[in-house]
C-alpha cells in the first residue's frame, strides 16, 4: 500500500520544532557517520529541450539507517509560463523495494530549504545577531518565519524584492505581530549594509551580493538557483561552506562561476573550508571568531525532504493521515 499524503496533511504533521529537529539530526547523521546516498548523478536533468517545453529533474538519496530511498520528481514549466513547477516526493522501502509514501512536495519543498537556511544560520550566524537582510520575497522566503525568528532574538528584518511593493506586501504579511520589525527596502545594498544574517533567495540575473557589502561578522546564505554572489566576495569571506560539493556545482552560484570560467573546479574544492555535515556534527568548527565574514551555499540536498518524507510517513502511519492506495497486484 501507498499512502498519499497532500500539502494539507504534511501541514498537520510537520511543525517549525520537528522540521528543524529533523534537519539537525539529518546533518548531523551525515556528517558523523556519512548514514546517507545521494542518487548517481546527483540530479538527473530532462525534458525535450524545445522552445516552450517544460524541463524535468530528478534527484535521489538514501537514509540507510532508516531503510528508505526517495526519488524527488520536478517538473518546470517555461519561463514564458511563470515560475510554475511540479514536485512529487517517491518514498520507498529498500527491504522489499516497493513504494510506501507519495508526497505532494510543493510546500514540502519550500518549508525544507528554508529550514535548511535556518540551521545553517543558527550553526554559522553569531548568536546575537539582531539584523537580518532577506533578498528574495517568494514563496520560500515565507517559510523562513517564524524559524528565523524563533531562533535568533531578531530586532529587524530588511527585505528586499524584484519590485518595491512586493518587499512591502512580505513585511505586512509576515511581520504584523511578530517582535522583530520588518521593513522593506529598494536596493540589496542598503538592506545589507550592517546586517548579521544575509540570506539570498532569488532568480537572480546578475549578483546581488557584490565585494565591500558584507559587514565584519556577518553570515551570508545563497539558496537561489542562479548567480547570486559575486565570486570576488570569495576572497573577502573568512569561512566557505557548502551542503555537498558536486551538487553545489551543477545550481545557483558554483555553476555559474565554473561555466563562466571566473574559478576552476580544483580551486574551489580547496576554497572550501567545511559541508555542512561536518559544522553540524562539530567536526569542523563554524564560527572561530566574532568578526569572521562566513559565507555558506546551501542548495539542498535529497537527504533532507528525505528525512522530512519518513518522519510524516511514519506519524500519518500511526494516525491514519492521508489515504492509501493499492497500485500492484
Amino acid at each position: 500500500m501507498i499512502r498519499i499524503l497532500r500539502e494539507d496533511d504534511l501541514r498537520s504533521i510537520l511543525d517549525v520544532a520537528t522540521g528543524l529537529a529533523v534537519i539537525e539530526r539529518t546533518w548531523r547523521d551525515y556528517g558523523e557517520g556519512r548514514q546517507f546516498a545521494l542518487s548517481e548523478p546527483t540530479s538527473l536533468f530532462g525534458g525535450s529541450g524545445l522552445p516552450g517545453m517544460a524541463k524535468y529533474k530528478v534527484k535521489g538519496a538514501t537514509l540507510p539507517d532508516r531503510h528508505v530511498t526517495g526519488l524527488r520528481l520536478v517538473g518546470d514549466a517555461p519561463l514564458e509560463h511563470g515560475f510554475n513547477s511540479s514536485h512529487m516526493l517517491m518514498v520507498y522501502d529498500d527491504r522489499t523495494g516497493f513504494p510506501i509514501g507519495l508526497l505532494d512536495e510543493h510546500w514540502l519543498h519550500r518549508f525544507r530549504t528554508a529550514l535548511t537556511g535556518v540551521v545553517a544560520a543558527r550553526h554559522l550566524a553569531r548568536p546575537n545577531s539582531r539584523v537580518a537582510a532577506l533578498i528574495g520575497a517568494g514563496a520560500i522566503a515565507l517559510e523562513l518565519f517564524p524559524a528565523l525568528t524563533d531562533v535568533f532574538d531578531l530586532e529587524e528584518v530588511r527585505v528586499v524584492a524584484r519590485r518595491f511593493q512586493s518587499a512591502s506586501a512580505f513585511c505586512d504579511r509576515v511581520g504584523t505581530g511578530r517582535p522583530a520589525r520588518f521593513v522593506a527596502m529598494r536596493t540589496a545594498e542598503e538592506a545589507v549594509a550592517g546586517a548579521d544574517i544575509v540570506i539570498t533567495l532569488t532568480f537572480a540575473e546578475e549578483p546581488m551580493i557584490r565585494p565591500g557589502m558584507l559587514a565584519p561578522g556577518s553570515f551570508l546564505c545563497s539558496m537561489g538557483e542562479t548567480e547570486e554572489v559575486d565570486v570576488a566576495v570569495l576572497d573577502e569571506v573568512d569561512r566557505f561552506i557548502v551542503d555537498e560539493f558536486d551538487y553545489a556545482t551543477l545550481l545557483g552560484d558554483v555553476s555559474v562561476w565554473l561555466k563562466q570560467g571566473r574559478i576552476g573546479r580544483d580551486a574551489l574544492r580547496k576554497r572550501v573550508d567545511a559541508d555542512i555535515g561536518q559544522i553540524v556534527a562539530g567536526k569542523v568548527t563554524g564560527r572561530m571568531a566574532e568578526n569572521e565574514r562566513i559565507f555558506a551555499i546551501i542548495q539542498g540536498m535529497a537527504i533532507c525532504d528525505l528525512a522530512l518524507a519518513d518522519e510524516a510517513l511514519k506519524v500519518a502511519n500511526a494516525r491514519g493521515t492521508g489515504e492509501t492506495l493499492s497500485l500492484f497486484s
